[in-house]
């Protein structure tokens, strides 16, 4: 990935890392567009770094992404990377089948997985005809070794996993397909969890230089840890893990 002159899509950049992202990118010269639910988080982000574009867009909804898309085109933009950070990460009770919202739980997919395939397809042909064209998927380590309390954000970043994959594998050279497996980081979806974090201007620091190596899949911080763990034995990870987030 160039380190400047890129116009530059961020999903769920309205705040935690996708917002620290932009930041850093914004700083080095870079047309950063960012999107996200809440309006009034992208006014914040809008205040605190002007040079932000941002949009309201709820990525879960097909006419949403779609309206995004077309405004960005309209505008005269050409997006050359586009990082797909938005995620939805909510606690289930597996043991408590009553208690699961299958409308719920589609909208978590939606967000998660669905919104990442359809936006990418959505963006791919003008990506095609860029310089230093990237596609960025933020996964999980959640994904390699589940966290039981959120297994439809575990299960979502592990199908984010197989499908980042087989788009590199598809794309070969005409677009870089890169996939992020940050630590826990200081943000309100991992607020919940009881794991030392570091702060989402640490991981984006961390972050960026990676990107622009072209580095396929890059594990930031402690998530190295949990990637060795995984490749020594899943199975033994598993309960060391879910003990640890308490």
């Amino acid at each position: 990935m160039k380190p400047t002159g890129n116009t530059v899509l961020i999903t769920g950049g309205g705040t935690g890392i996708g917002l620290a992202v932009a930041k850093l990118l914004a700083d080095k010269g870079n047309h950063v567009i960012v999107c996200g639910r809440r309006q009034e988080k992208l006014d914040e982000a809008k205040q605190a770094t002007p040079e932000l574009e941002t949009h309201q867009c709820d990525v879960s909804e097909a006419e949403a992404r779609e309206h995004l898309f077309e405004t960005i085109r309209s505008n005269g933009h050409s997006v050359n990377v586009l990082i797909n950070n938005a995620a939805i990460m909510r606690h289930y009770d597996l043991e408590d089948p009553e208690s699961l919202d299958l409308d719920t739980i589609k909208r978590d997919i939606e967000t998660n997985l669905l919104s990442v395939i359809a936006l990418s397809t959505m963006f791919l042909p003008s990506l095609r005809e860029q310089d230093g064209a990237t596609i960025v998927n933020v996964s999980s380590p959640g994904g390699v070794v589940p966290v039981t309390g959120v297994p439809i954000y575990c299960a979502t970043k592990a199908a984010l996993h197989s499908y980042t994959m087989s788009l590199r594998y598809s794309l070969g050279d005409s677009v870089k397909v890169i996939e992020v497996y940050p630590p826990s980081v200081d943000t309100e979806m991992m607020s919940s969890v009881k794991l030392p974090t570091i702060t989402c201007e640490d991981f984006a620091k961390r972050l960026l230089p990676r990107l622009e190596k072209g580095q396929e899949e890059i594990w930031v911080g402690e998530a190295n840890v949990l990637k060795v763990l995984a490749r020594l034995s899943v199975k033994r990870t598993l309960p060391f893990i879910n003990r640890a987030v308490g």
